[in-house]
């Protein structure tokens, strides 16, 4: 055996990887497929932009069935979902858009480069000179990828990383997605079923940094 490498655990083997599903999903029945349904997108009713920070009932409130609590939104966050067949330019302009058309971005519209850049970097080191703050800040564009959608996800995030004035944050989360398993001949003797499956999900916000 060569030195270092440890001696072969077959109890190793045998141990349950974390995080991995108790049970898979049945095979469907013969004679029937599985007809997906919409994923369910961020709540409307998604925590709002807070002041101060909120308490551990309020929290829970928030939560959504599979115990996800959302970051806070305020009214004019836009969201944006991505799918894997989206081009990557289309979504980088619709970001764009987004981002335009937030209160920190209009409140310097129509002011000349210098003053913009001037306004934002006596808006950090105000920022900067306050400390930490406990209270969140809203992002002002989501976006939201799942399954073969999220290396474009990732993507659009390293690409707007790249701003001076932009803030990222990446979120991963798991959404229930229900399928409606139906007979595919309407006359077969087949029972119509539903199912839960689970998904891995990222978000990633966008927010200015001022």
């Amino acid at each position: 055996m060569a030195p270092g490498v440890p001696p072969h655990d077959e109890r190793a083997q045998q141990q349950p990887i974390p995080n991995r599903p108790e049970t898979k999903l049945p095979p469907i029945p013969h004679g029937s497929r599985v007809r997906k349904r919409p994923l369910p997108g961020p709540s409307p009713s998604a925590r709002p932009r807070t002041t101060g920070p909120l308490s551990p009932d309020e929290l829970r409130a928030s939560a959504d069935s599979n115990g996800y609590i959302p970051p806070p939104r305020a009214p004019h966050t836009a969201v944006i979902k991505i799918s894997s067949g989206a081009s990557f330019m289309s979504l980088v302009r619709r970001a764009r858009k987004a981002l335009d058309k937030a209160p920190s971005a209009q409140a310097t519209k129509g002011q000349s480069l210098a003053a913009r850049v001037a306004a934002l970097n006596k808006a950090a080191a105000r920022d900067g000179n306050k400390g930490p703050t406990t209270g969140e800040v809203a992002d002002d564009v989501l976006l939201v990828a799942t399954g073969k959608a999220i290396g474009l996800a990732v993507d659009l995030a390293g690409f707007f990383s790249r701003e001076k004035n932009l803030a990222v944050l990446m979120r991963t989360r798991t959404l229930s997605a229900v399928d409606d398993v139906v007979a595919i001949d309407e006359d077969a003797d087949v029972e119509d079923q539903v199912r839960v499956r689970y998904v891995n999900c990222l978000e990633v916000g966008l927010r200015w940094s001022s």
